[in-house]
């Protein structure tokens, strides 16, 4: 695994052990980068059920000004922690050890600016189940209702293969739905109001 582009391209990362997490290919990385290109300079990230950090990182290299990187796993936080020392970012992340699914004051964007990209790569047996979509759906609303989220903010959300989107998160629009393998990506437009 490596940082695809932007100023540390071709830096090798570092992946949580174990079978917990499953690291986004190269491919679909660097797809997903391509279409989110236009939102990347300047931008402030959170990066949920971040593993070894590689969404944020990469957006990182490709212009984006800070970023917010939320795990339980004390692997992917060592891991994180390590790719972001690696690469000299330590001032431009802050990493957390803490539930995405029950954000709080503590999500919050630095600096009280509202967060422009959001990541959300959950274990795909939360998105393969109803109720486990509905408490994703959830976190968004509580982001949204936090104030952490700035009008028109875009977010990805990673799935399985085959599951369907019900409907956006409350307050989103989907505008796009790419599949790869076995990952199928969602990417939504935050409207600034909830459902």
């Amino acid at each position: 695994m490596r940082i695809i582009a932007g100023i540390h391209r071709g830096r090798k990362l570092v992946a949580p052990e174990g079978l917990v997490t499953r690291p986004m290919t190269d491919r679909v990385r660097e797809n997903l980068f391509n279409i989110l290109a236009p939102y990347l300079e300047g931008a402030v990230v959170l990066d949920l059920f971040c593993g070894s950090g590689a969404l944020g990182l990469e957006a990182l290299s490709r212009g984006a000004h800070l970023c917010q990187f939320v795990d339980t796993d004390p692997a992917a936080v060592k891991a994180t922690e390590t790719n972001a020392a690696t690469l000299r970012l330590s001032g431009e992340v802050r990493i957390v050890r803490r539930d995405a699914l029950r954000p709080d004051t503590w999500i919050k964007a630095p600096g009280g600016a509202g967060y422009t990209l959001l990541f959300a790569d959950p274990p795909y047996r939360l998105t393969a189940e109803a109720e486990g979509r509905e408490r994703l759906a959830e976190m968004a609303k509580r982001l949204a209702d936090l104030g952490c989220l700035a009008p028109g903010a875009v977010a990805m959300l990673r799935a399985k293969r085959g599951v369907p989107m019900d409907r956006p998160w409350p307050g989103f629009n989907l505008f796009d739905e790419r599949t790869y393998g076995t990952t199928t990506l969602y990417l939504m437009e935050y409207a600034g109001t909830n459902i």
